[in-house]
């Protein structure tokens, strides 16, 4: 019998499972428990199943648990940033030490996603969580329960391709090689170059969302910024700017129409669960899509542990979204004007492989 060919409509149906089970069954139990306020940490401990989708299942077992490892600690620093008042210098000092380790980490990995938008999201949303110490214990506990679900979950597909890949190997995402991985890229102009643009961009954005006056969540201007720039080995693109603006305010208006509604907390772990899914479907073609899902997710998990009034929080998302836009395609059209005078693309390297 022929084996049929692999169908690219089926590429993520593995790993949107994957990723929706990490992140919805610790969401879940919270609810259950009744510690909705908790609900961001499980999220983003959820988020290191993505990391390593492709790659052999020994490899991947490293990756997702480094990854892992970099969500917690992102998590913790963001939390010590809270317990100690939430200054904004000690906001602007961490997230720079967040953006140079997340994206030393990833660019070592080579990981997809590679640029550090789930580090930078952990931290910043953890700094503004309000905490005392007294909670530390059950926090710390919820982090690293979660992310150890979320790496079991992940290996799980090697359990999962044992038994079912022989009768139906069409459907699972083919493997990728294995990757060689190598130290060297931290010592490469390309890497400081990409840091440096993450680092100013995530800081002026940051700034300028501050200074406005009437707007909240500065920090969505921040995480518009590094999740459009280019990471190592990629180039930077003002369709992806535009992508991320256009599939945000698409899915502001999906999440606030689901707000107003004032669901259950047990409607926000649907929606957590089929936004993670979708999500993960589409975030290989097209990246507006992507958002129309992902938005209503971050937006209802978030509204879980610090509640506020969705119009509020849509103005926000839209404006700060459009802001951290804005400063990207900036640092684009000065990358740009450098690289022409230089004759070399920023945060290119031969290090490793391009993808």
């Amino acid at each position: 019998m022929t084996t049929p060919a692999h169908s690219t409509r089926t590429t993520n149906l593995e790993g949107a499972a994957r990723a929706a089970i990490a992140g919805g069954v610790p969401l879940a139990l919270l609810i259950a428990l009744g510690m909705p306020g908790y609900a961001a940490f499980a999220m983003f401990a959820g988020f290191t199943a993505i990391f390593g989708a492709t790659e052999p299942y020994r490899q991947r077992m490293v990756t997702t648990g480094v990854a892992g490892a970099l969500q917690a600690a992102c998590m913790a620093a963001g939390l010590a940033v809270s317990l100690s008042g939430g200054a904004l210098w000690l906001q602007a000092v961490g997230l720079v030490v967040v953006l140079v380790v997340a994206i030393g980490t990833l660019s070592t990995l080579q990981t997809i996603p590679a640029q550090p938008i789930f580090p930078v999201f952990a931290f910043c949303v953890s700094a503004l969580v309000p905490v005392r110490p007294a909670d530390l214990p059950l926090v710390a506990t919820i982090i690293v329960c979660s992310v150890a679900w979320a790496w079991l979950v992940a290996m799980s597909g090697a359990v999962v391709r044992l038994v079912l890949h022989p009768h139906a190997p069409h459907v699972f995402r083919p493997i990728a090689p294995r990757k060689h991985r190598t130290t060297a890229v931290l010592r490469t102009a390309a890497l400081w170059e990409t840091v440096a643009l993450n680092v100013v961009g995530a800081l002026v954005a940051g700034a300028l969302a501050e200074a406005v006056t009437g707007l909240g969540h500065p920090y969505w201007a921040v995480i518009a910024v590094v999740s459009t720039l280019p990471a190592i080995r990629q180039r930077h693109t003002v369709a992806r700017a535009a992508q991320r603006v256009v599939g945000t305010v698409g899915g502001t208006v999906v999440a606030v129409g689901i707000l107003l509604l004032e669901p259950s907390a047990w409607w926000i772990v649907v929606i957590a669960v089929v936004g993670q899914f979708f999500a993960e479907i589409f975030v290989a073609r097209h990246y507006a899509v992507t958002l129309l899902f992902l938005t209503p997710l971050a937006l209802a998990v978030s509204w879980l542990s610090l509640p506020e009034a969705p119009e509020l929080l849509a103005l926000d998302r839209i404006a700060q979204t459009t802001l951290g836009a804005v400063v990207s395609v900036a640092l684009l059209v000065v990358g740009r004007a450098v690289e022409r005078r230089r004759g070399r693309a920023l945060g290119a390297t031969s290090a490793i492989r391009t993808v």
